[in-house]
């Protein structure tokens, strides 16, 4: 059964009983939600199937629908408006103001919470690799090893925690930082680079849009959880978001999403093949 009373009013309750609020500063992303009853979320399309954009210019993915359903938990008319971000001035952005949350597949570090507060994760995921089948066979039991060697290039996006795995695990081969994922993929899908390291949703489906030219190794050599963030100093956001994430678990609706967007995939029609 889904609760009668929003998430928002049965924590606001709870906080009214304990006396009042610390300080005006501690409601103020929520105050500001409610009067205007606009969630401004940032986000950094192309990272499918967690936020793209579709042949009619909308922004489409699994983290789209898991912000609408957070401002469903809001109640109160609150709707969600999407702020397109770069990737690598992000944070920089959210803590200007220019939107109330980052959900848009980061990965929680111990470097970005410097600058950021994140959430529990709703997500937990792993980088892996996709690999040009014109330079490379694929076999069983494929590992980061066999593919650092002197002239093998690895393609990933600049300013990722997918930057930081390349760079980590290989020492011999040559790192190519790409502006964006859908440009690192293409790189390997030319040959100009040998393989991508990604995190292993993007892979798997890359590599089915281009199965003639790629394979994937999706086993991942890390263990990462993806976030959402705010503000620091924020906390009032990040709890209540802390009891979104744990409703959208416990209530099967991440599950729902999860075969939609990762499983059936009904969303390919919707969105531009890749083309090298």
């Amino acid at each position: 059964m889904r609760p009668a009373i929003p998430l928002l009013a049965l924590l606001l309750g709870l906080t009214g009983c304990c006396g009042p609020a610390p300080s005006a500063e501690r409601a103020s992303t929520l105050d500001r939600i409610l009067a205007t009853k606009v969630l401004r979320v940032g986000t950094n399309p192309g990272y499918a199937p967690f936020e793209m954009v579709d042949t009619k210019g909308s922004i489409i993915g699994f983290d789209v629908d898991v912000a609408n359903y957070v401002a469903g938990q809001l109640g109160n008319g609150v709707r969600v408006e999407f702020q397109k971000s770069d990737w690598d001035p992000i944070i920089a952005n959210l803590n200007a103001g220019k939107f109330d949350v980052i959900l848009s597949g980061m990965t929680r570090t111990p470097q970005r919470a410097l600058r950021c507060d994140f959430t529990d994760p709703y997500f937990e995921t792993g980088q892996a690799l996709l690999v040009n089948r014109a330079k490379h066979k694929p076999s069983p039991g494929l590992t980061v090893r066999d593919f650092d060697r002197p002239g093998v290039v690895v393609a990933t996006k600049l300013g990722t925690t997918g930057e930081i795995a390349a760079r980590k695990f290989f020492r011999v081969a040559t790192v190519k930082t790409m502006e964006t994922e859908s440009d690192a993929a293409l790189e390997v899908d030319a040959g100009r680079a040998d393989l991508m390291v990604y995190d292993q949703p993007y892979i798997a489906i890359r590599a089915q849009e281009s199965p003639a030219r790629t394979f994937a190794v999706l086993d991942p050599f890390t263990k990462e959880y993806l976030a959402m963030a705010v503000r620091k100093g924020d906390t009032e956001l990040r709890d209540w978001l802390n009891l979104v994430i744990f409703e959208l678990k416990a209530s099967g609706t991440w599950d729902s999403l999860y075969q939609t967007w990762f499983v059936r995939m009904p969303w390919l029609a919707r969105v531009k093949r890749p083309s090298s």
